[in-house]
């Protein structure tokens, strides 16, 4: 047998084939149509911008004041000089807004007389303000990020693990979901430790167009947990609020 004729036959055929398939695809119904190779018809289109996700409502104190902002004090009274007939302010008494410590929550500081470094929360207190929403995640501000880390909460970074070692929020752990190996046994290490599934866990990246965290949210989400909060402008909102940093390992 001629191999050479044998290719060229085989080539011409593979040519008709192929030339027949093209003039089929352009005269078949539209629905029908399959897209060409290189074929992009909205390439040049700009998809609308998605909605910005709602934030998780928060108040950084019960009465809805910031933390640090001074409560208001009652006016004092005013009252007659009985000689003179001249006005005179009274003793101040203690504000009628001001709650006894123990009912804000406020640990009494240890012997020593030095304040604690951070104040406690209850299981109850973190639930009433961040309640298990049964989503793969919600969104929350800085300020709600300041006040979960204040008081424990477990910080999650799914930056990759050398932009962990250079810079990292105070106590949080490195699960970087880009390293599938690495973020598959910590995953697994973390649900083996028996948490409660409902309490908060604080999720972060680099904030801005970095979708890190919520691809970590989805994979914990389907772990078992319920509570998931993305702190959605991440690590350089934390440092721009002032927010201390470490460097060094996974912790």
């Amino acid at each position: 047998m001629n191999l050479r004729r044998f290719l060229a036959e085989a080539g011409a055929l593979v040519g008709l084939a192929v030339a027949c398939a093209l003039v089929s695809n352009a005269f078949a119904g539209k629905e029908r149509q399959l897209a060409l190779s290189g074929d992009y018809p909205n390439a040049t289109k700009v998809s609308a911008r998605a909605e910005a996700r709602p934030l998780a409502p928060f108040d950084a104190e019960p009465n809805g004041a910031a933390p640090g902002t001074p409560e208001p004090t009652a006016k004092a009274p005013e009252t007659e000089h009985p000689s003179t007939g001249a006005t005179i302010a009274s003793p101040p008494g203690p504000p009628a807004s001001r709650q006894p410590v123990a009912q804000r929550n406020v640990p009494a500081p240890p012997p020593g007389g030095t304040p604690p470094q951070s104040p406690t929360a209850t299981p109850a207190d973190l639930l009433g303000r961040f309640p298990a929403h049964g989503q793969p995640f919600v969104e929350i501000t800085g300020e709600a990020a300041a006040w979960l880390h204040a008081r424990g909460v477990l910080f999650l970074d799914a930056r990759r693990s050398k932009d962990f070692a250079q810079g990292h929020i105070p106590g949080a752990r490195s699960f970087p979901i880009w390293e599938s190996e690495v973020v598959k046994g910590r995953v697994e290490a973390l649900v083996a430790e028996g948490r409660d599934s409902s309490l908060p866990v604080v999720l972060y990246c680099s904030g801005g167009d970095c979708e890190d965290s919520h691809l970590l949210a989805q994979t914990l989400f389907g772990a078992g947990f319920e509570n998931l909060l993305v702190y959605r402008d991440g690590l350089p909102d934390w440092l721009k609020r002032g927010g201390p940093v470490r460097a060094g390992g996974a912790a």
